[in-house]
Order: structure tokens, then sequence, then C-alpha cells
């Protein structure tokens, strides 16, 4: 069986009309993914349609640029946010002490983009300052010998186990 593909005919606004965009158009050109936010902003009152055939809705050019001027912050909560590169959300980390959650909250990206831009830039970057007053190791150095032996008391080789088992004895007394 062929799986058919379906392309979307274009259509063509009313007569008099014609600077206007459809309701797909002016959805691409603020960047939605989806027609749907386009029907939220009319709900809203933010954008006024003109009625073409079959009812479809017409929207003046200068409406979704102004619009799209205004985008610098979400038009709703539920609406997408603007797409940050990488870079500028390292140039935020750097500007100010963030967190994850910073990010997530000042930017709008996803938590796992954020957690991901965040682990990069802790990894080359880091606090600096912070990072050098918090040591990367919190542990003890007896703990860190006493945890490792442990991990080698579930060894396979007997051998080994029996010497961790010994000096785990030994550190006892």
């Amino acid at each position: 069986m062929l799986a058919q593909t379906t392309t979307r005919k274009t259509i063509r606004p009313p007569s008099g009309f014609e600077d206007h965009l459809c309701r797909r158009d002016a959805a691409a050109l603020l960047g939605f993914a989806s027609e749907f936010k386009i029907r939220q902003l009319e709900k809203e009152g933010r954008l006024r349609a003109v009625r073409g055939a079959m009812g479809s809705a017409w929207y003046p050019r200068g409406q979704i640029e102004a619009l799209r001027s205004k985008a610098a912050r979400p038009l709703s909560p539920t609406a997408p946010r603007l797409r940050w590169p990488d870079d500028a959300l390292i140039a935020l980390l750097r500007e100010k002490p963030r967190t994850v959650v910073d990010l997530v909250v000042d930017a709008g990206i996803s938590i796992s983009r954020a957690e991901r831009v965040y682990r990069f830039w802790l990894a080359h970057e880091g606090p600096g300052e912070a990072q050098a007053k918090a040591p990367a190791e919190r542990r003890s150095e007896e703990r860190i010998e006493h945890d490792a032996l442990v991990r080698q008391l579930r060894d396979a080789d007997p051998k080994v186990r029996r010497q961790a088992f010994e000096e785990l004895k030994r550190l006892r007394r």
C-alpha cells in the first residue's frame, strides 16, 4: 500500500485584502508551531480577523508584525518563548550567578535544556569565586578510603575481597 502525502493548498485572500495573511502564515511569521496560538490571540483581542471564503480568517500584516516586535516577552503563559542560542544563555550565566531554575524562568527554556547548558558552563567556566570556595569532594579521606574498601568487598576475586575485609577490620581498631 502506498502512503499518501497530503499537501496543503495555499488559499487566496479575499479581494481587496491581498496584504493580509492567513492563519497558517501568521503562525509561521510569529514562530508558532501551530495555528492554535493565532486563534488564542484572536480570542484575547490582540488580533482582528477579516473573514474570507468559507469563514477563513485573514489578518493584516501590520498587526502580525506589531505582535512580532512585542515577542521579546511571551504573549501568554503558554505561548512559546524566543529561541535562545546557547552562547546567549552562557552570557546570562556570566552576567550574574544563576541557577538552572533561574535560566528556565529568565530565558523561558525547557528544564532539560537549562540543565545541559548549566552543566556545560560549570564544566568549562564555572561560577568563578563560588567554585573555588566549594571543594569538589566533601567526604573526608578516611571516608573515601572506607568506601573504596566496601566496593572491593563486592569484587569477583576472593583475594581482593579478603584483603579488603582485613583492611576494614584493621581500620575499626
